[in-house]
């Protein structure tokens, strides 16, 4: 299937609603063969023409910008929820104000610093670490044993003293 212009304005105006290319490529091409066919003429098309690729970065920058957006008002404006009532609970007899403590921590995270958790680790000499990770991790474990005894075989690098002459 040919990438027209067509296609291409329904694939950028799909992707800056959400921000899922797999999902904009099915809707700017219904008849692909594979589910995930089509996006891949996206993409190649987006390698070949610089122009298409700034579009799809703008197209992104949408979708996070309205994203950003809707947690800020789940967050701090709140939306109101139906207050069921009536003999069968068959009617609306009221709102109550909601928010998101969860958005809004998230959000506190990502502005300001003092919110964020922050680890770090520092090592001075060996470090060792022991996980029972069963079959899988036992054949990992044992890959990783044998290249570290292979990297013990291997010489020394050579070192460089400054000043010194070669």
């Amino acid at each position: 299937m040919k990438l027209t212009d067509r296609r291409k304005r329904a694939f950028l105006k799909e992707l800056e609603l959400h921000g899922i290319a797999t999902r904009a490529a099915r809707a700017a091409s219904p008849r692909a063969s594979s589910r995930y066919g089509a996006i891949q003429t996206f993409k190649d098309e987006r390698a070949r023409d610089p122009e298409f690729a700034r579009q799809w970065d703008e197209a992104m920058q949408s979708a996070e910008a309205s994203i950003e957006h809707e947690i800020y008002r789940r967050a701090q404006e709140g939306w109101d929820e139906p207050i069921y009532g009536g003999r069968h609970r068959e009617r609306i007899v009221g709102t109550v104000r909601k928010y998101s403590d969860r958005l809004l921590e998230l959000r506190a995270k990502a502005l300001l610093p003092a919110y964020r958790e922050i680890s770090s680790v520092s090592v001075n000499g060996r470090v060792t670490h022991n996980l029972d990770a069963g079959v899988l991790g036992d054949a990992v474990a044992k890959v990783a044993v044998q290249m570290a005894e292979g990297l013990r075989s291997l010489p020394a690098p050579a070192r460089m003293i400054e000043n010194e002459p070669r």
